[in-house]
């Protein structure tokens, strides 16, 4: 359940100019979210060196606490992209990525049309489109992954909260959906004769 208190106490912290806010309160916000006793002492002593690191670190909590999304939610956004990674494979190299030049790869690409209707050239320009626009979605997604993996990797190391991750699974989610419902607009478009 999140603390409705503590995020009005965050929010007004944030939106207080940095030379007016009050720095046991910002120390106490950092103990409790950021969850290091050391960076909240540093700045508890010394604000204006750690100022921007605590607006920094405080703020990508914000957004998910006005969101009201748990840790528990996080896992299980986690677990969903988990599953569009299986079904998309986002964290497997493109196809010849290694084994051929980048512009051999390209022209490979270009010729290996999966899922293009024989009809593509006769569709409307909205649908041509949807077409296009499922390439940049995937390749977003990947990017999207990427970070996440990268974050995964740091985690071994250091805490990984879940506002950093958030993000990153939020749009993976979105970006799968959008894939989806273009194929299906695709798909069912009435042949072209």
């Amino acid at each position: 359940m999140i603390d409705r208190k503590l995020t009005e106490q965050l929010q007004q912290w944030l939106n207080t100019p940095a030379a007016e806010r009050d720095r046991e309160i910002g120390a106490k916000l950092i103990r409790q979210l950021v969850r290091n006793p050391i960076f909240a002492d540093n700045f508890k002593r010394m604000p204006n060196k750690y100022m921007k690191m605590a607006e920094y670190q405080l703020s990508k909590f914000l957004p998910l606490r006005l969101a009201e999304i748990t840790h528990e939610d996080v896992q299980r956004m986690t677990k969903k992209v988990a599953s569009i990674n299986a079904e998309h494979q986002l964290d497997k190299p493109l196809p010849g990525a290694k084994s051929t030049s980048e512009k051999k790869r390209i022209e490979k690409t270009e010729a290996f049309q999966v899922g293009k209707r024989p009809d593509h050239d006769s569709l409307p320009e909205e649908i041509q489109s949807l077409y296009k626009e499922n390439l940049s979605i995937m390749q977003n997604m990947r990017a999207c992954h990427a970070q996440l993996i990268l974050l995964t990797l740091n985690e071994k190391h250091s805490s990984c909260p879940d506002g950093d991750r958030y993000p990153f699974v939020k749009e993976i989610i979105d970006l799968d959906a959008r894939y989806h419902a273009n194929w299906q607009k695709y798909d069912e478009y009435p042949p072209v004769e």
